[in-house]
This record gives structure tokens, sequence and C-alpha cells, in this order.
């Protein structure tokens, strides 16, 4: 399923708990949010089948999505070890 990020633009912080139920009338589940405090901004990452449904799950708890785009994760590569050093636990 895609993900999508939703942008907000305003002072309010989102209830996270309306948040987690965004998916309760329709196919849209919740994933995360960032909150920039000194923008007054606030991004959530959702999967859902489309934008549009996730333009409606936003707008049934009341919020107002400034922008919502399709969103690709990337995972983080994994720690270099230093040569010479092991990978695992010690004994």
């Amino acid at each position: 399923m895609p993900e999508y990020l939703v942008e907000l633009y305003s002072v309010a912080d989102p209830d996270p708990a309306a948040l987690i139920l965004l998916g309760d009338r329709n196919n849209v589940r919740y994933l995360r949010s960032i909150l920039i405090p000194g923008d007054e901004t606030s991004l959530h990452l959702v999967e859902a089948d489309s934008g549009e449904q996730v333009r409606e799950a936003f707008a049934q708890i009341g919020l107002e999505a400034d922008r919502i785009v399709e969103a690709v994760g990337l995972q983080a590569p994994a720690a270099r070890v230093p040569r010479g050093q092991r990978v695992g636990r010690r004994c």
C-alpha cells in the first residue's frame, strides 16, 4: 500500500488519539508524526490506497491537510564496523 506524507501548517498540535482513529471509517493507516514547533508545522505519515482517501480521512477528524504527497521510505544504512572489530556479542 502506498505511503503518503501529510503536511499541516497550524499552531495547534493534532490530537494523537484522533490520528490513531484515521482508519476507523476508511482504509487509511496512521504510521507516525513529526512536529516542528518552530515552523508551526506537523508532518504525518500514513498508508492509503490514494491521496483522496487521506484527504477525506483527515477531514473526518477535523484536520484540513495543506499538502499531501506520496512518499517513499528509505532504510538507514547499516552501521559500519571499524576494521579489526567483530560484529556480535562478547562472551
